[in-house]
């Protein structure tokens, strides 16, 4: 009988280990998100340089969302195309100016003496996938790709990640079998013949 008191505490405790985790989903800030305007705002910006200049128009940064963030040849992750939100990825909260994130596309454009095209779009993302963004997960700051792929505006410090990686998926399938596995060697330890 005190045995199964034991294996019985140790299924209760357990439990509650493993029902007591913290959600890693995110924290949306501000609450809500403001909703975006009908048609986003046009930005002007200056080849790196020179006096050249293009302006980035509405159906601009609607090609952006479809033919980048939304071609799953580029770009492979969160589906930003199911976001209402999705512009703010490049728009600051008041959907007006850039953010951290927008500029560094703009940057990148405008340092390859780029129109905003599909394909120009698509050679500045891949130019700054890899730079800082200011998402920070477990710790550590996130780049600009796995922002975004985990659902994460790149930039804004207030943004987490809307997917669990893979690693907090097996972090917490290894955490149920060390659970299990303990409580068969428990069982075996305390039904050992002596």
């Amino acid at each position: 009988m005190k045995k199964l008191n034991i294996l019985i505490s140790m299924t209760v405790l357990s439990l509650i280990v493993m029902s007591s985790g913290v959600s890693l989903a995110a924290t949306p800030a501000p609450s809500p998100l403001p909703t975006p305007p009908s048609t986003l705002p046009s930005f002007n910006y200056y080849v790196t340089g020179t006096p050249s200049n293009y302006t980035i128009t509405s159906s601009d940064w609607s090609l952006f969302f479809s033919d980048v963030l939304g071609n799953s040849s580029v770009f492979t992750g969160y589906n930003w195309s199911a976001n209402a939100t999705e512009a703010l990825v490049v728009f600051d909260t008041s959907y007006t100016g850039l953010n951290y994130y927008g500029l560094q596309l703009v940057s990148a454009l405008s340092e390859m003496n780029a129109a905003p095209t599909a394909q120009n779009f698509t050679k500045a993302f891949v130019k700054i996938e890899n730079n800082k963004s200011l998402v920070k997960y477990g710790g550590v700051t996130l780049t600009n790709l796995r922002a975004l792929e985990l659902g994460a505006f790149p930039g804004f410090t207030w943004s987490h990640p809307r997917v669990n990686p893979l690693s907090v998926d097996y972090r917490d399938a290894a955490i149920i079998i060390a659970i299990v596995v303990s409580m068969v060697v428990l069982y075996f330890v305390f039904n050992r013949r002596k």
